[in-house]
């Protein structure tokens, strides 16, 4: 068997379900054979690792135990993967077919590049997670929050090596408070430590968007969203006015959603609000 050319490394805590879709959004791809696959479970009885071991994928593969934690699981699975590009799927998103040959045929005409991302959308095309930018363009400090997601990004093995692992505080499943950011914690790391990335709208990564049918535990999940926001724009030193406007649309975005009678909504974005100010400041929301 060839040395495989991507390596993707996914993260989970017994949603087995979820990753029989991705493992078969896989196996259409064209370059299945030459894709690594790193799974690390972090559920109790070892369901997804049971998964793959009953569905192997065409390429290479290798499963781990990890605590709770996606940095924590994801720092494991680096440890394993050996292509040279590693991406980061969530259990819950697909790949099209063209999805993975596209970013490799771009990565491989662009040598001057640490990565790039792609954009993230449901079944039907809508956006998912992200409010994303229509156009492409280099990913920096201003735009990262509309050009990136963990499930969107490739990014060379080299030069994840140079600035280190995942902060295991911050990721769903992190002790703490800080529920999000990981991603973009990496993203601003590897554009301080002068590394480029591009962002490509034409890549897509399917996956549903929690906001098109939400629960009561997403308002809990937002707050600790909004947590992972204003830590990242403290310890990276974004500019203040820049959050406070985006602050400022997510409370008239809250405002439209209370007029509209989606009462969740409205409490999320407020809960995402709560938890901004409580990350920017360093405390508990």
């Amino acid at each position: 068997m060839a040395d495989p050319i991507l390596s993707l490394v996914c993260s989970t805590v017994g949603r087995a379900p979820a990753l029989a879709e991705l493992l078969d959004s896989l196996a259409a791809s064209p370059i299945a054979e030459r894709v690594e696959f790193v799974l690390v479970d972090q559920s109790v009885d070892g369901r997804c690792i049971h998964l793959l071991e009953s569905r192997p994928p065409r390429g290479p593969w290798s499963t781990a135990v990890s605590g709770r934690g996606v940095s924590v699981g994801r720092n494991a699975g680096l440890e394993l993967a050996t292509a040279p590009i590693v991406a980061f799927p969530d259990d819950g998103c697909r790949y099209a077919p063209e999805t993975l040959p596209q970013v490799l045929g771009f990565l491989g005409g662009r040598p001057d590049l640490a990565g790039v991302s792609g954009r993230q959308v449901t079944a039907s095309g809508a956006p998912s997670m992200l409010r994303w930018m229509p156009d492409a363009s280099p990913v920096s400090r201003r735009n990262f929050f509309r050009t990136t997601i963990s499930s969107t990004l490739f990014v060379r093995r080299a030069a994840l090596r140079r600035i280190g692992p995942f902060d295991e505080t911050m990721g769903a499943g992190s002790p703490g408070w800080i529920g999000a950011g990981e991603e973009s914690d990496l993203v601003l790391r590897l554009l301080r430590a002068g590394q480029r990335l591009d962002y490509r709208p034409e890549i897509l990564v399917y996956q549903d968007d929690d906001r098109d049918m939400p629960t009561d535990s997403f308002v809990d999940k937002m707050l600790r969203y909004g947590v992972g926001q204003g830590h990242l724009w403290r310890r990276h030193r974004l500019p203040v006015a820049h959050l406070m406007y985006l602050s400022a649309r997510k409370l008239a975005g809250s405002g439209m959603r209370a007029l509209r009678g989606r009462t969740v909504l409205a409490r999320a974005d407020l809960a995402y609000l709560r938890g901004t100010v409580a990350g920017w400041r360093g405390i508990a929301p």
